[in-house]
């Protein structure tokens, strides 16, 4: 069988014979890809299936600063995606124009293993050892440039502590993932309330 170029496939139908080819030749992420999809499910990223657990696809979406961040993101994952990230423009409530960057990848049971890790009652959570077990330091570095910043923005302080920004995950999870980044990495990580939610500081 002659390979399937991702050119080919563009625009056809995700039912078509030539895209049910082209799925069948992909098998599994890269090593690369594997060890920044589990920081992105961390981060911003999220899971959709459309058969029942049978099959997953990876969505993103970040700002307008992050679009240089989106591109990386595509280009990484390139023969999983179809389309180039698109933009999405709204109002927000105090009348400013917000724009954001988005695309997902094909749905492919390559993906399932993010959903094992990740998934609890159809909701997104981290389960005890996921840190230990599957993020690597490459992980780490996405997690913080999916999802991290400076602790203190004031141009004259010289605090180069950083924060993870982890407000979506209860407080038990966060303690938990503090925990195995101090163990792991041999960080130095703290809790911090951010508006009645918990971030992870990494301490300088």
């Amino acid at each position: 069988m002659n390979k399937i170029n991702k050119s080919d496939i563009i625009g056809k139908s995700p039912n078509s014979k030539l895209m049910r080819e082209y799925k069948a030749s992909l098998f599994s992420l890269n090593k690369n890809q594997y060890e920044a999809s589990i920081d992105l499910m961390l981060g911003d990223a999220s899971l959709q299936t459309q058969n029942k657990g049978k099959s997953y696809r990876m969505k993103f979406e970040w700002g307008n600063k992050q679009l240089a961040y989106s591109t990386h993101v595509f280009n990484l994952f390139d023969e999983w995606v179809l389309s180039v990230p698109h933009k999405k423009e709204r109002y927000s409530p105090k009348g400013n124009l917000v724009i954001n960057w988005g695309f997902q990848t094909i749905s492919h049971n390559a993906f399932n293993f993010l959903a094992e890790l990740f998934i609890n009652n159809n909701k997104k959570s981290v389960k005890i050892n996921l840190i230990k077990n599957h993020l690597t330091a490459r992980g780490l570095a996405y997690w913080f440039m999916d999802d991290g910043g400076k602790l203190d923005y004031n141009l004259n302080s010289k605090n180069t502590s950083v924060v993870l920004n982890t407000q979506s995950f209860s407080d038990s999870e966060v303690s938990q993932m503090i925990k195995e980044l101090n163990d792991k990495f041999r960080l130095n990580c703290n809790i911090r309330e951010n508006k009645g939610t918990k971030v992870i500081v990494i301490n300088s």
